[in-house]
């Protein structure tokens, strides 16, 4: 286990949240007294579940419903009176 102090962690963030990442587990220190541990999440540790199973599952759980076909193409609305750059110009004048 690797021992950093805060400042350091502060400074080095990115660097030492890749390290955890990686399955380093860190020691966080302040003055010299261990204050904080950073290890993997156990999503990050292990493979999960993958992006469809974990929707199915919300899916199953009544958070969220699942699509039944692919969203239809649309067209935009059409432009009706001045653009707004044009309104902001002579507003201006």
């Amino acid at each position: 286990m690797r021992k950093v102090g805060s400042r350091e962690l502060k400074n080095r963030l990115g660097h030492y949240l890749e390290l955890v990442e990686n399955g380093e587990p860190i020691l966080v220190t302040e003055r010299g007294r261990p204050v904080a541990k950073l290890v993997p999440t156990e999503a990050s540790s292990a493979a999960g579940p993958s992006l469809e199973e974990k929707l199915r599952e919300l899916a199953a759980q009544g958070h969220l419903r699942l699509g039944k076909r692919p969203f239809a193409r649309f067209k935009p609305a059409p432009a009706r009176g001045k653009p707004a750059s044009r309104m902001i110009i002579e507003e201006r004048q």
